[in-house]
């Protein structure tokens, strides 16, 4: 069972990056029910198999070993991020530093399974093992509903979390908006002249002319989100000013790409919702924020929000045709 609920935990803490939003308070809570999950049934293991493995000296209970403690570091690094009880240090929040322990532990629980493989039985499905899992369930449940009713209780910063379980930081204040990329990304040394759209060279200024404010929340899979007025215009309105996507010329959806090459597809029906945006609070936005030019994607998390925008095109791919998250 423990290994079962690890994938349920990776699986749902990975769904809830892809997931809109709105549809990621689902996912961020099976994810910390099955954390807790976990918690309760380590001592069981740890009784039975880890000690009698040790005792025989396995050969690989070191690995055995490894895979544990990295279990142990992510669920305890979830929790310090869930409460606000451990920030992190430095641009590594508590939250990254959980999804590094909690991916570690991936080839360790293909190892862990693979040298230990185990036929399915009839029991593993019988009443007994169904009522054992509701009964953990129902436990794991029930204190995770019991933290949050503490955390808010006491007033711990926990209790201003997002469904997404991000920590509010730097609202209605771009000065002090965090600095962050996806992976590899690196902020460009020269700002972009112009951004091409459909093929026709635009200049950012004439990009914030046409802008207006919007009120969104980038919501970082750092764990952090931050609501600002941002100088926005739909990517519709811009694409018709480019006579390339009326209603009546090819193609599936839009790609955007930014001047690192990172890039992110939508699709034609979504693109009233997606801004591009050249300003914050009234200023111009930073480099660091993907200036000059960037995008603005409410209700979609951080990766969508492509900084330094370069050109946006017309793409025949459907826009489901792509990586959930991207690779680099």
């Amino acid at each position: 069972m423990l290994e079962l609920l690890l994938v349920l935990a990776i699986g749902t803490g990975l769904g809830s990056w892809v997931v809109p939003i709105d549809w990621a308070r689902p996912a961020t809570a099976v994810h910390a029910v099955a954390g807790v999950a976990i918690v309760l049934l380590a001592p069981l293991k740890i009784k039975g198999p880890v000690r009698s493995g040790f005792r025989r000296g396995r050969p690989g209970r070191w690995l055995s070993v490894g895979f544990g403690v990295a279990v142990v570091a992510a669920v305890a690094l979830g929790i310090a991020h869930a409460t606000g009880a451990w920030y992190g240090v430095g641009t590594w929040s508590a939250l990254w530093l959980h999804l590094l322990a909690g991916f570690s532990t991936i080839p360790l629980l293909l190892w862990h399974v693979g040298s230990r493989p185990v036929r399915p039985a009839a029991v593993d499905v019988g009443r007994r093992a169904v009522l054992s899992a509701a009964t953990v369930a129902a436990g794991a449940t029930a204190l995770v509903i019991g933290k949050e009713l503490t955390v808010t209780a006491i007033g711990a910063p926990g209790a201003r979390r997002a469904g997404t379980g991000s920590h509010e930081v730097a609202s209605f204040d771009p000065a002090a908006l965090p600095v962050v990329s996806w992976f590899d990304d690196r902020t460009p040394a020269t700002a972009t002249e112009t951004v091409t759209i459909a093929g026709r060279p635009v200049e950012p200024a004439t990009i914030a002319a046409a802008t207006s404010v919007l009120t969104a929340t980038l919501d970082c899979t750092g764990g952090w989100r931050s609501t600002q007025d941002w100088d926005a215009v739909p990517l519709a309105h811009m694409l018709r000013r480019a006579a390339e996507v009326d209603g009546r010329r090819p193609g599936r959806s839009v790609r955007v790409i930014s001047a690192t090459g990172y890039s992110r597809l939508f699709a034609l029906g979504d693109l009233e919702h997606v801004h591009l945006c050249t300003g914050y609070g009234g200023e111009p936005l930073r480099p660091g924020h993907g200036g000059p030019v960037r995008l603005v994607a409410p209700g979609r998390r951080g990766p969508w929000w492509v900084k330094w925008v370069v050109r946006v095109e017309v793409s025949d791919r459907p826009a489901w045709l792509q990586l959930p998250l991207p690779p680099t």
